[in-house]
């Protein structure tokens, strides 16, 4: 009895494997969808237009850099001016 017991538990405790995973290959793992020209020129044009806007972004913020020196300098210059020694 003490043995059949044992082989009860035994077959309980078993791991079962899990099955393996079926593979279709009529199935293809990524889907190519044609686009049509007009959708290709937009795309190229918006991504032409976004690289400009950036240049310009760019340029724009050395400028203000430039300028926002220039008015420091300039303003310095104009309030520590003696206009009493002129007079």
């Amino acid at each position: 009895m003490a043995v059949a017991k044992k082989a009860v538990a035994a077959k309980k405790t078993a791991v079962k494997k899990a099955p393996a995973p079926l593979k279709n290959p009529a199935v293809p793992k990524e889907e190519l969808f044609a686009m049509p020209q007009q959708v290709k020129d937009w795309i190229e044009r918006a991504g032409s237009i976004m690289k400009h806007q950036e240049g310009k972004i760019q340029s724009m913020e050395t400028e203000l850099k430039e300028l926002r020196a220039y008015k420091k300098w300039a303003t310095a210059r104009i309030t520590e001016s003696d206009y009493g020694s002129r007079a």
